[in-house]
Protein backbone atom coordinates (compact mmCIF):
# COMPACT_ATOMS: atom_id res chain seq x y z
CA UNK A 1 0.00 0.00 0.00
CA UNK A 2 1.28 3.20 -1.01
CA UNK A 3 1.88 5.58 2.06
CA UNK A 4 1.14 9.70 1.49
CA UNK A 5 3.79 12.18 3.26
CA UNK A 6 1.70 14.84 4.52
CA UNK A 7 3.88 17.97 3.48
CA UNK A 8 3.22 21.14 5.90
CA UNK A 9 4.87 24.36 4.13
CA UNK A 10 6.32 26.43 7.56
CA UNK A 11 4.98 29.90 7.39
CA UNK A 12 5.70 30.81 10.83
CA UNK A 13 6.03 34.36 11.54
CA UNK A 14 7.69 35.30 8.54
CA UNK A 15 5.00 37.55 7.56
CA UNK A 16 6.25 40.10 9.90
CA UNK A 17 2.81 41.15 10.90
CA UNK A 18 1.48 41.86 7.74
CA UNK A 19 -1.49 39.88 6.52
CA UNK A 20 -0.59 40.96 2.71
CA UNK A 21 2.28 39.46 3.03
CA UNK A 22 1.09 36.19 4.56
CA UNK A 23 -1.70 35.44 1.88
CA UNK A 24 1.56 35.26 -0.21
CA UNK A 25 3.07 32.72 1.40
CA UNK A 26 -0.23 30.59 1.38
CA UNK A 27 0.17 31.70 -2.25
CA UNK A 28 3.36 29.95 -1.94
CA UNK A 29 3.13 27.10 -0.64
CA UNK A 30 -0.38 26.18 -2.60
CA UNK A 31 1.49 26.74 -5.94
CA UNK A 32 5.02 24.45 -4.46
CA UNK A 33 1.62 21.34 -3.91
CA UNK A 34 2.16 21.38 -0.47
CA UNK A 35 -0.79 19.79 2.20
CA UNK A 36 -1.12 22.35 4.53
CA UNK A 37 0.40 25.83 5.45
CA UNK A 38 1.42 26.72 9.31
CA UNK A 39 1.34 29.84 10.94
CA UNK A 40 2.07 30.86 14.45
CA UNK A 41 -0.40 32.00 17.12
CA UNK A 42 -0.16 33.82 20.33
CA UNK A 43 -0.41 36.06 22.75
CA UNK A 44 2.97 37.88 22.96
CA UNK A 45 2.36 39.46 26.61
CA UNK A 46 1.30 36.09 27.79
CA UNK A 47 4.66 33.91 26.42
CA UNK A 48 7.58 36.12 26.79
CA UNK A 49 8.72 38.24 29.41
CA UNK A 50 10.25 41.39 28.99
CA UNK A 51 13.88 40.46 30.34
CA UNK A 52 13.96 37.76 27.55
CA UNK A 53 17.22 37.81 24.83
CA UNK A 54 17.16 37.53 21.74
CA UNK A 55 18.33 34.02 19.73
CA UNK A 56 22.17 34.78 18.29
CA UNK A 57 20.09 34.35 14.68
CA UNK A 58 17.41 37.03 15.79
CA UNK A 59 20.19 39.76 16.56
CA UNK A 60 21.30 39.45 13.22
CA UNK A 61 18.02 40.41 11.35
CA UNK A 62 16.53 42.54 14.05
CA UNK A 63 17.12 46.43 15.57
CA UNK A 64 19.85 45.47 18.25
CA UNK A 65 18.29 47.63 20.61
CA UNK A 66 14.49 46.00 20.27
CA UNK A 67 13.62 43.56 23.09
CA UNK A 68 12.41 40.20 22.47
CA UNK A 69 9.10 40.84 23.63
CA UNK A 70 8.76 44.02 21.14
CA UNK A 71 9.83 42.11 18.07
CA UNK A 72 7.22 39.39 18.96
CA UNK A 73 4.36 41.95 19.23
CA UNK A 74 4.89 42.48 16.11
CA UNK A 75 4.45 39.69 15.19
CA UNK A 76 1.30 39.04 16.47
CA UNK A 77 -2.15 38.23 14.50
CA UNK A 78 -5.48 38.85 15.67
CA UNK A 79 -8.47 36.76 15.60
CA UNK A 80 -9.61 38.64 11.88
CA UNK A 81 -6.42 38.04 10.74
CA UNK A 82 -6.83 34.47 11.14
CA UNK A 83 -9.72 34.12 9.62
CA UNK A 84 -8.77 36.29 6.63
CA UNK A 85 -5.80 33.78 6.09
CA UNK A 86 -7.92 30.76 6.96
CA UNK A 87 -10.41 31.44 3.65
CA UNK A 88 -7.15 32.36 1.88
CA UNK A 89 -6.09 28.95 2.15
CA UNK A 90 -9.74 27.73 1.38
CA UNK A 91 -9.55 29.56 -2.18
CA UNK A 92 -6.06 27.93 -2.58
CA UNK A 93 -7.45 24.35 -1.66
CA UNK A 94 -4.37 23.96 1.55
CA UNK A 95 -5.12 22.99 4.50
CA UNK A 96 -4.88 26.14 7.56
CA UNK A 97 -2.92 25.23 10.66
CA UNK A 98 -1.39 27.16 13.49
CA UNK A 99 0.75 26.59 16.20
CA UNK A 100 -0.74 27.86 19.01
CA UNK A 101 1.81 29.13 22.54
CA UNK A 102 -0.87 29.78 24.73
CA UNK A 103 -4.11 28.50 25.55
CA UNK A 104 -6.53 31.30 24.76
CA UNK A 105 -4.27 30.61 21.41
CA UNK A 106 -5.91 27.53 21.48
CA UNK A 107 -9.27 28.57 22.38
CA UNK A 108 -9.57 30.44 19.36
CA UNK A 109 -8.07 27.86 16.84
CA UNK A 110 -10.29 24.80 17.82
CA UNK A 111 -13.36 26.92 18.30
CA UNK A 112 -13.16 29.48 16.29
CA UNK A 113 -11.06 28.22 13.30
CA UNK A 114 -12.19 24.72 13.95
CA UNK A 115 -8.60 23.65 12.69
CA UNK A 116 -8.29 19.98 12.13
CA UNK A 117 -5.08 19.51 13.71
CA UNK A 118 -3.01 21.35 16.28
CA UNK A 119 0.66 21.36 16.10
CA UNK A 120 2.56 21.39 19.24
CA UNK A 121 5.82 23.17 19.50
CA UNK A 122 9.19 21.79 20.69
CA UNK A 123 9.59 24.10 23.89
CA UNK A 124 5.83 23.75 24.76
CA UNK A 125 5.96 19.66 24.92
CA UNK A 126 6.34 19.96 29.12
CA UNK A 127 3.65 22.40 29.11
CA UNK A 128 1.37 20.47 30.91
CA UNK A 129 -1.94 22.35 30.58
CA UNK A 130 -1.43 23.32 27.11
CA UNK A 131 -1.50 19.72 25.93
CA UNK A 132 -3.91 18.69 28.54
CA UNK A 133 -6.39 21.42 26.74
CA UNK A 134 -5.11 20.16 23.30
CA UNK A 135 -6.66 16.63 23.71
CA UNK A 136 -9.15 18.03 25.89
CA UNK A 137 -10.62 19.39 22.27
CA UNK A 138 -10.75 15.90 20.75
CA UNK A 139 -7.97 17.50 17.96
CA UNK A 140 -5.52 15.57 16.20
CA UNK A 141 -2.04 16.36 17.18
CA UNK A 142 1.36 17.22 16.01
CA UNK A 143 4.26 16.90 18.15
CA UNK A 144 7.43 18.05 18.13
CA UNK A 145 10.33 16.78 20.70
CA UNK A 146 13.35 18.73 20.36
CA UNK A 147 15.39 18.53 22.96
CA UNK A 148 13.26 16.01 24.59
CA UNK A 149 14.60 13.10 26.34
CA UNK A 150 12.19 9.77 25.84
CA UNK A 151 11.11 9.87 29.00
CA UNK A 152 9.60 13.44 28.17
CA UNK A 153 8.13 12.27 25.45
CA UNK A 154 6.12 9.62 27.32
CA UNK A 155 4.86 12.05 29.82
CA UNK A 156 3.62 14.18 27.23
CA UNK A 157 1.83 11.30 25.77
CA UNK A 158 0.57 10.11 28.68
CA UNK A 159 -1.02 14.13 29.21
CA UNK A 160 -2.15 13.84 25.92
CA UNK A 161 -3.93 10.55 26.44
CA UNK A 162 -5.10 11.53 29.79
CA UNK A 163 -7.06 14.52 28.11
CA UNK A 164 -8.86 12.41 25.40
CA UNK A 165 -9.94 9.54 27.80
CA UNK A 166 -10.97 12.14 30.74
CA UNK A 167 -14.31 12.26 32.10
CA UNK A 168 -13.95 14.43 34.72
CA UNK A 169 -10.99 13.10 36.51
CA UNK A 170 -8.88 14.85 37.52
CA UNK A 171 -5.17 15.53 36.37
CA UNK A 172 -2.14 13.83 37.92
CA UNK A 173 0.89 12.25 37.22
CA UNK A 174 -0.43 8.26 38.22
CA UNK A 175 -3.74 9.35 35.72
CA UNK A 176 -1.57 10.17 33.24
CA UNK A 177 0.67 6.70 33.25
CA UNK A 178 -2.49 4.64 33.76
CA UNK A 179 -4.19 6.43 30.46
CA UNK A 180 -0.34 5.95 28.78
CA UNK A 181 -0.53 2.06 30.05
CA UNK A 182 -3.93 1.73 29.27
CA UNK A 183 -5.83 0.16 25.91
CA UNK A 184 -7.91 3.27 25.37
CA UNK A 185 -5.26 5.47 25.84
CA UNK A 186 -2.88 3.69 23.51
CA UNK A 187 -5.94 3.61 21.07
CA UNK A 188 -6.61 7.48 21.05
CA UNK A 189 -2.41 8.36 20.53
CA UNK A 190 -2.22 5.85 17.64
CA UNK A 191 -5.49 7.51 15.88
CA UNK A 192 -4.91 11.40 16.70
CA UNK A 193 -0.95 11.89 17.68
CA UNK A 194 2.25 12.40 15.08
CA UNK A 195 5.34 12.96 16.28
CA UNK A 196 8.07 14.68 14.66
CA UNK A 197 11.48 14.51 15.41
CA UNK A 198 13.54 17.97 15.58
CA UNK A 199 17.04 19.00 16.07
CA UNK A 200 16.54 22.55 17.87
CA UNK A 201 18.89 24.16 15.84
CA UNK A 202 18.46 27.36 13.79
CA UNK A 203 19.78 26.07 11.09
CA UNK A 204 20.64 23.03 12.09
CA UNK A 205 23.80 20.78 10.60
CA UNK A 206 23.34 18.14 8.54
CA UNK A 207 25.49 16.06 10.84
CA UNK A 208 23.20 16.88 13.70
CA UNK A 209 20.17 15.78 11.59
CA UNK A 210 19.73 11.91 13.53
CA UNK A 211 16.76 11.30 10.89
CA UNK A 212 17.09 7.63 12.13
CA UNK A 213 15.55 9.11 15.86
CA UNK A 214 12.53 8.56 13.89
CA UNK A 215 12.48 5.00 13.54
CA UNK A 216 13.52 5.25 17.65
CA UNK A 217 10.47 6.72 18.22
CA UNK A 218 8.15 4.87 16.09
CA UNK A 219 9.09 1.44 17.74
CA UNK A 220 9.26 3.19 21.19
CA UNK A 221 5.15 4.10 20.73
CA UNK A 222 3.98 3.15 17.79
CA UNK A 223 3.30 6.29 16.28
CA UNK A 224 3.12 7.91 13.13
CA UNK A 225 6.20 9.57 12.75
CA UNK A 226 8.10 12.53 10.63
CA UNK A 227 10.48 15.50 10.96
CA UNK A 228 10.20 19.21 11.79
CA UNK A 229 13.21 20.26 9.45
CA UNK A 230 15.42 23.44 10.32
CA UNK A 231 18.39 22.34 7.70
CA UNK A 232 19.16 24.21 4.71
CA UNK A 233 17.16 23.54 1.54
CA UNK A 234 15.03 20.48 1.15
CA UNK A 235 17.95 17.12 1.44
CA UNK A 236 16.58 16.54 4.53
CA UNK A 237 12.94 16.38 4.32
CA UNK A 238 13.74 14.50 1.14
CA UNK A 239 15.56 11.86 3.15
CA UNK A 240 13.21 12.07 5.84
Amino acid sequence: MKKHVYIIAEAGVNHNGSVSMAKRLIDAAADAGADAVKFQTFKAGKVMTEYAPKAEYQKTTTAAMESQLDMVRKLELDEAAHLALADHCRLRAIQFLSTPFDEDSLEMLTRVLRVPVLKIPSGEITNGPLLLKAAQSKKAVILSTGMSTLDEVRTALGILAFGYGARGEKPSLSGFRESFRSAKGQQSLTSKVTLLHCTTEYPSAFADTNLRAMETMREAFGLRVGLSDHTPGIAASIAA
